[in-house]
């Protein structure tokens, strides 16, 4: 899986609104509209995440999963 790819969908997701709001309603065609591919072990881990959680429960778990050298943010 790419790091790089999965950060770039937490940035966005995190510092843009609507993206966030068309990620809530459509996750995976949301982050293909944004022009992001992603591989089965990527889409995945998209298709994990609880969307039901508030944009700041949200925000903080995705921006911090890189700091956490064992978890993901989806454990």
């Amino acid at each position: 899986m790419s790091e790089e790819i999965v950060k770039a969908i937490v940035d966005k997701y995190v510092a843009d609104e609507t993206f966030r709001t068309e990620v809530r309603a459509d996750p995976e065609g949301a982050i293909q509209a944004a022009g992001f591919e992603l591989d089965d072990e990527e889409r995945a881990l998209l298709q994990s995440i609880d969307f039901s959680q508030t944009d700041e429960q949200l925000s903080k778990r995705l921006s911090g999963a890189w700091s956490d050298p064992i978890g993901t943010p989806w454990d």
